[in-house]
């Protein structure tokens, strides 16, 4: 032991903190379960089971839920999909049969990729942004809440990010640097990255185009352009031939969801916000202090470096996203990837800053408690269920539920896991003052209990023969506030025999 100790002593400043980066990698793709957002399973995660024979109502479902997938809109691409649907077949080959297995291994894949990815992304940029080896800048760089919490996602926005960081530092640097031989090959095999992951995630293309718009006015060269570009739409017409194949007929994707979502107004419907709404949106939701300092630091960027192309990538990317009526912070996450970098550029920028160690240990306290919430805090409680309940292999016994289903997500049924579940049946609205009733229909006998709410499930664990067995969160945390019970953010299983 003591030998590794003074090997990992003698290691340099960055070599250390990536291994830290690494670590919390690993500890996210553990305890990240779920998912943050609707779009993140059932854009992603049900079109998979849709090819895996689990999700029988994805394409031209009548109750018009998965709207987007309809014959007559078609506004996703297979691409994400159909790359997982072949990892999650090899992994069947690999013995590895269930779905939680499965998303467990996908959210690993794209966790370690993210990781290399902004491995890549710091050397590339160290020393454009911060020459100072210091054990601030590279404690928040490979500490950023963020990094750990996106890659253990398997949204598009996360696939097409890492793809675009990938692509971005090499053709960035290829073009730059002229130290650096233009390696043809390369820039096209790096383009065609580029390429997918606008076909991952179309709304990519509103970060990419600045991007190619600084080049044409700033780096224009005609073969490395055409070669960019030829490797970019390569990609998309590889995008565009995969929705055939699963299709059956040709579609062009990208146009549909220009048509949908922006000629038809349908991106609109879901709501609207002024066209200020991102800058206060980040501050106030994403680690606030290190997002408040990062917004901060990100305006005085674009009026000391006016003509950077990390300038025209982020005002260009928010001028965009800002012009459209719907919006939502995640929109902006191609601008928050690059926080620890302007954050760092900040304090070099200006040599004396008052209370500078005050606001660096503020900074660095946020991002530690955005940190250990989104690290150790399941992503979404139910999938919790759906693994413990997985885990019992229940066959005789009843599955119940009590108020709202834990098998339903804002009326859609993930199916992705639902269909390895025992059904479930509801129990009507309880009378508190009567526990006969439901003893008179055995319903605590041999069975499982679900519920989020509190009051119920104080009442069914008063009954002698049930007694807890799950919780989404640990029940002393959730004690601490009687709000917090209110709010329905945790879900108990209740076993009765």
């Amino acid at each position: 032991m003591n030998n590794y100790l003074k090997h990992f002593q003698n290691l340099n400043l960055s070599t250390k903190y990536i291994f830290l980066g690494l670590i919390l990698h690993l500890i996210s793709v553990y305890f990240s379960v779920g998912f943050y957002n609707d779009d993140e399973h059932f854009q992603i995660l049900e079109p998979v089971a849709y090819l895996l024979g689990l999700n029988e109502i994805l394409i031209n479902d009548p109750s018009t839920i998965n709207w987007e997938w309809r014959d007559d809109t078609r506004i996703r691409t297979w691409l994400q999909p159909h790359i997982y649907y072949y990892f999650i077949n090899f992994l069947k080959f690999c013995g590895i049969l269930d779905p939680f297995g499965w998303s467990f291994m996908i959210r690993l894949f794209t966790s370690l990729l993210g990781f290399l990815s902004i491995v890549y992304l710091f050397f590339t940029t160290k020393n454009y942004f911060f020459k100072k080896d210091n054990h601030f800048n590279y404690l928040l760089f490979f500490t950023f809440w963020f990094y750990p919490f996106i890659h253990s996602r398997t949204s598009a926005e996360n696939l097409s990010l890492i793809l675009f960081l990938f692509a971005f530092c090499f053709l960035y640097k290829q073009i730059q640097t002229k130290e650096i031989k233009f390696n043809y090959a390369l820039c096209f095999l790096f383009s065609i990255l580029l390429g997918i992951s606008i076909g991952v995630r179309p709304n990519l293309i509103f970060t990419i185009f600045p991007i190619f718009l600084w080049v044409a006015i700033f780096k224009f060269n005609f073969i490395r352009i055409g070669i960019i570009t030829s490797g970019a739409i390569l990609a998309l017409c590889i995008t565009l031939y995969i929705d055939y194949l699963h299709w059956g007929f040709f579609t062009n994707t990208f146009w549909q969801l220009y048509k949908i979502q922006i000629q038809r107004g349908m991106m609109a419907s879901f709501g609207s916000h002024p066209w200020w709404y991102f800058l206060p949106t980040i501050a106030i939701e994403l680690a606030p202090i290190l997002s408040i300092v990062f917004v901060i630091s990100l305006i005085i960027f674009w009026f000391k470096r006016p003509k950077s192309i990390y300038t025209w990538l982020t005002l260009g990317t928010l001028i965009i996203i800002s012009c459209f009526k719907h919006k939502e912070v995640r929109f902006a996450f191609p601008i928050y990837i690059f926080a620890p970098l302007f954050i760092s550029y900040f304090f070099e920028a200006f040599n004396k800053i008052k209370y500078e160690k005050f606001i660096k240990i503020f900074i660095i306290f946020s991002n530690m408690v955005f940190l250990i919430l989104t690290l150790f805090s399941p992503a979404n409680g139910k999938v919790g269920i759906y693994y413990y309940l997985f885990n019992q292999n229940i066959k005789e016994d009843k599955v119940y539920y009590i108020g709202e289903n834990p098998y339903q997500m804002n009326n859609l049924e993930p199916f992705f896991y639902t269909k390895f579940l025992p059904a479930i049946n509801k129990i009507e609205r309880i009378n508190h003052e009567n526990s006969n009733v439901l003893d008179k229909k055995n319903i605590f006998h041999n069975s499982w209990i679900i519920t989020n709410n509190y009051s119920d499930y104080k009442f069914v664990l008063n009954n002698k023969a049930c007694k807890k067995v799950f919780s989404s969160y640990p029940e002393k945390i959730i004690n601490l506030n009687n709000n917090w019970k209110k709010l329905k953010i945790n879900w108990y299983i209740l076993y009765c025999n």
